[in-house]
């Protein structure tokens, strides 16, 4: 309708701890980003922007009008506490961008083309609405690809 082009990636995961309703379906994790021009950043350029990303565990989630708290570990560091936001009717979960970041990269600022490894696996867990919590994992692949289509990669000059 409002002829806007995006690049979607889809990475399909695994319940360690599924919903007490399953469709069968496993959990899914999507970004969505906007091709753009090369544009100054931290010292270097980025291509692309961010448009979107958001998990979906195949439940309502419990959560409040905006926001639901979440818990992860990535390749099996410490646990992070965070509150992301939410779908208005509560089946989807959408980390903020410094927080895919995170997930990606393991630091919360752009990442910087050449610097340390990227996340291998995230471990999610939120609860279910009227249930117990919904454990997920994504075994991520390197995210060089998707990182630089969304703007989320320095390049360096």
């Amino acid at each position: 309708m409002r002829d806007t082009h995006y690049s979607q990636y889809t990475l399909a995961g695994k319940f360690l701890t599924p919903p007490s309703n399953t469709n069968g379906q496993p959990p899914v994790f999507v970004i969505k980003c906007i091709p753009t021009a090369h544009r100054r950043s931290g010292g270097g350029y980025v291509n692309g922007k961010l448009m979107d990303s958001y998990i979906t565990m195949h439940t309502v989630v419990n959560h409040s009008s905006k926001e639901i708290f979440v818990q992860y570990r990535l390749d099996d560091s410490k646990m992070h506490k965070e509150f992301w936001g939410v779908s208005t009717d509560g089946t989807a979960i959408f980390p903020p961008e410094i927080e895919l970041n995170t997930v990606l990269y393991g630091h919360f600022l752009p990442h910087k083309e050449g610097t340390n490894d990227p996340i291998k696996k995230l471990v999610l867990g939120a609860n279910e609405y009227l249930g117990a919590e919904v454990v997920v994992q994504f075994d991520l692949p390197d995210p060089t690809e998707v990182a630089d289509a969304c703007g989320l990669l320095i390049h360096k000059k």
